[in-house]
């Protein structure tokens, strides 16, 4: 399997408010994500595995092909992986004050 989190846009390819990263977890050694918001807009995009995500008081199941919207300062988590592996794609704005993201490419090492 390759590495979980793979930057595939961000401050290193001149992007200055959008990062793109692709994660691909082998979901028997990943923990769960916390809950957790932040002020950036955030679209996950789902290519192969199924999880159930809470955002805003509700959970949803998803799937390949689905694609989930987590709107700015919306409390949000991965709450159970219902697959061996999940693979999805991460958008999501860059915003000042926000951590950075779990790779740690979205913005350069100064700001974060």
């Amino acid at each position: 399997m390759t590495e979980p989190y793979r930057s595939l846009l961000g401050h290193q390819e001149g992007a200055r408010r959008l990062h793109v990263h692709l994660s691909d977890l082998d979901t028997s050694q990943a923990g769960m994500h916390y809950q957790h918001a932040h002020a950036a807009e955030e679209a996950v995009y789902v290519i192969e595995g199924r999880a159930r995500y809470t955002f805003a008081g509700s959970t949803h199941e998803c799937g390949p092909g689905d694609l989930v919207f987590f709107p700015p300062n919306v409390m949000h988590a991965e709450v159970e992986y219902r697959s061996p592996r999940l693979k999805y794609l991460v958008i999501r704005s860059v915003e000042p004050g926000d951590p950075p993201c779990c790779c740690g490419k979205d913005r350069p090492s100064a700001e974060a």
